[in-house]
């Protein structure tokens, strides 16, 4: 048997993403009607697709989009992973880890310097480099918790729109919001074809015609009044904002009798009013993120101070080597040096830059051994954050 493994496109990866996808991620059979599908697939810009072959037969695949993603204060080329599937019959044959492989080498290759993705599984793919960021907080809560709102004097209104009419708006926003979100990285070209399907509300919070604000949002159930409001992006720039969109759907009290508002990990939904009763669960899966090219991550906002370090990486060996990380006016300099103080491997370097985890925790998890003085620097070097996807794929 003859194993391949190559960059594929076109008709070729929309037939091989079609059947071991459909096999793989969703429920079957049947499967989804493959028309459909491939109209919605071909749609997708900035598309990279890699697959493991036994002889002509694709046994295993793994995708990329292109992305642009804040680390710390500087934006960097970065894609993110999916449709990462194999056939049950090439199982536990190491081709998932293959594909990964040859996939990320492109990624580099074309210029991006973060990889991140939503696991099957977080431990297979934190032996592939990955760190996991913290989980999405769902805020579960009855609408009639939120009418003392009502009775604020919130000189603003709430601009209400179909995501597809209203998706270039949304993108600008977006576009706004990374430049100071730690971790948010959205899609360089977006799906407009899938905002064209208008499935959701975008409610835009808006005070002198500026917008501070923005919720999407879908109303759910089958039954009158006892609707389930679900707002899967909730975000604000301003406190006003976010109590005119709570405002919003505290008026829908009589149409939907519970709410679901999706929100990053640092915020706290309990301490918005008095007596709001508010539930909070955590999403089923994080985003994970690893560093896909340590020469070019140069350039992020970092305390004082400076480390070398022995990087381990065998998924993407370019990245193995000693490199000194120093702070040079408020920025992160890297460059090769010959003196390494410890070692990192690349789920530490990356931990490190995502502010998930304390140093001390890696001569625990396997990810390095600095020592206490060293973890004194990384941290003032690289103090804790928590880190925000938005994008979810």
């Amino acid at each position: 048997m003859n194993i391949t493994t190559r960059h594929i496109q076109g008709e070729e990866m929309l037939e091989a993403l079609f059947a071991l996808n459909q096999y793989s991620l969703h429920p079957s059979p049947p499967f989804q009607k493959k028309e459909d599908w491939m109209a919605i697939v071909r749609e997708r810009k900035g598309v990279t697709c890699h697959a493991v072959f036994e002889d002509d037969a694709p046994v295993s695949i793994t995708v990329s989009t292109a992305m642009t993603q804040n680390m710390r204060g500087m934006l960097y080329p970065a894609s993110g992973v999916w449709g990462v599937s194999t056939h049950p019959s090439a199982r536990r044959k190491g081709y998932c880890r293959q594909a990964m492989a040859s996939l990320l080498s492109a990624e580099r290759d074309s210029g991006k310097v973060f990889s991140n993705l939503y696991p099957f599984r977080e431990s297979f793919y934190e032996r592939l480099g990955y760190v996991s960021f913290p989980l999405t907080n769902i805020a579960k809560l009855a609408p009639s918790s939120l009418s003392p709102v009502l009775k604020m004097e919130l000189d603003g209104e709430i601009e209400l729109k179909l995501i597809g009419e209203a998706y270039e708006t949304y993108r600008d926003y977006l576009a706004e919001m990374r430049l100071h979100t730690h971790g948010m990285g959205f899609f360089d070209f977006g799906d407009k074809a899938a905002a064209n399907r208008n499935n959701l509300w975008a409610a835009f919070a808006k005070f002198d015609g500026k917008t501070e604000g923005l919720m999407l949002y879908r109303i759910q159930g089958e039954e009158v009044t006892k609707f389930n409001f679900v707002a899967y992006r909730f975000y604000y720039q301003t406190s006003r904002a976010r109590y005119l969109m709570l405002s919003w759907i505290a008026r829908h009290v009589d149409q939907a009798d519970r709410v679901e508002i999706w929100l990053p990990a640092d915020e706290h939904p309990d301490l918005w009013l008095p007596d709001i009763q508010v539930k909070i669960e955590s999403a089923i899966r994080a985003a994970m993120s690893r560093v896909l090219n340590v020469e070019k991550i140069g350039g992020m906002k970092v305390g004082e101070g400076g480390f070398s370090a022995q990087v381990i990486d065998p998924l993407c060996p370019w990245n193995e080597g000693t490199w000194g990380f120093e702070s040079s006016e408020g920025k992160l300099k890297v460059e090769k040096t010959s003196r390494a103080e410890c070692q990192l491997t690349v789920q530490g370097l990356t931990a490190l830059i995502a502010g998930t985890h304390d140093p001390q925790d890696f001569p625990l998890r396997g990810w390095g051994n600095p020592e206490p003085v060293l973890q004194s620097t990384m941290r003032k070097m690289f103090p804790r954050l928590s880190p925000f996807m938005h994008e979810n794929f």
